[in-house]
């Protein structure tokens, strides 16, 4: 289930592999068993805890993070177009290694090129210094936040987290774990906001289309019944008329009965017409 309406994922998590490769030392995922690398420490322990406290439910979002590799038959661009359309926001975990996966890279691309950088759905976690040669341009546009730490003794940029958090040596790390789930959160809820405006309005239309339609047809109708008086009217104006000529008895009987039934009939298309026009005001107020 998604926060945002009309999209599959709230959050897209566009990473390479390598980032997520389990050192000595890492924690032990409980259901798995297995090690967790760097990535999923980050997302699964950290990131998805955090929105859960900004969104109010741990369910009450939906985080996609790929660990089975492309589904199915489907190509790699198939793949990614299907995710940037599907997807509310997307956080990428840059480093060396996703500049170099032609994956990454493609996926990137893809994003930035269906979502607008200055739309602030775009989020970036920079795992480590890069050299200003591999910083792209577009990086400007994102919101980032960083990941890594110089060494005091040093200077060499030292990645946080590793093996895995240590809240007394590295708060940073938790600080900025916090700001990236407030400002994603935001951005949620913002979104949400949009789209169940946009809903709103939509249903106002349809409500005005369907009351327009309505208001055509109830219109229709009353004319339709306003017809069929008037042709009563006038056979009943000729019955009336008849009655005066020398007729024999029995005739004058059927006759009299006849106009009967019209203003029978009559009066049952008025009351219909009534009715329209009560549903007619009902519709304009």
């Amino acid at each position: 289930m998604s926060y945002v309406p009309n999209y599959e994922h709230d959050i897209f998590i566009s990473y390479a592999r390598v980032d997520n490769d389990p050192l000595p030392g890492a924690e032990v995922d409980k259901v798995t068993g297995r090690k967790r690398g760097w990535v999923s420490t980050l997302i699964l322990d950290g990131l998805k805890k955090e929105l859960a406290k900004q969104l109010g439910r741990a369910d009450s979002y939906s985080l996609w993070m790929d660990d089975a590799g492309l589904p199915g038959n489907e190509s790699v661009t198939q793949f990614i177009d299907k995710q940037v359309k599907n997807s509310a926001t997307v956080l990428f975990i840059v480093s060396p290694g996703y500049l170099a996966s032609p994956w990454c890279r493609l996926e990137f691309n893809t994003f930035l090129e269906q979502m607008d950088t200055e739309s602030g759905r775009l989020f970036m976690v920079e795992t480590q210094r890069l050299d200003q040669d591999e910083k792209l341009p577009e990086f400007e546009k994102l919101r980032g936040y960083q990941f890594w730490r110089p060494d005091p003794d040093t200077g060499i940029a030292r990645i946080m987290g590793i093996p895995k958090p240590n809240p007394d040596l590295e708060p940073e790390y938790y600080t900025r774990l916090a700001d990236l789930a407030f400002e994603l959160a935001g951005k949620l809820k913002q979104l949400r906001k949009e789209e169940l405006a946009k809903a709103e309005v939509t249903d106002e239309k349809k409500l005005s289309r369907t009351k327009t339609l309505k208001k055509s047809r109830l219109e229709s109708e009353k004319v339709s019944l306003l017809k069929k008086i008037t042709s009563l009217e006038k056979d009943y104006e000729t019955k009336t008329q008849s009655l005066q000529l020398n007729l024999p008895e029995a005739n004058r009987q059927a006759i009299n009965e006849q106009l009967e039934q019209i203003e029978a009939k009559m009066e049952e298309l008025e009351e219909a017409v009534e009715k329209t026009n009560r549903d007619l005001e009902k519709l304009q107020g």
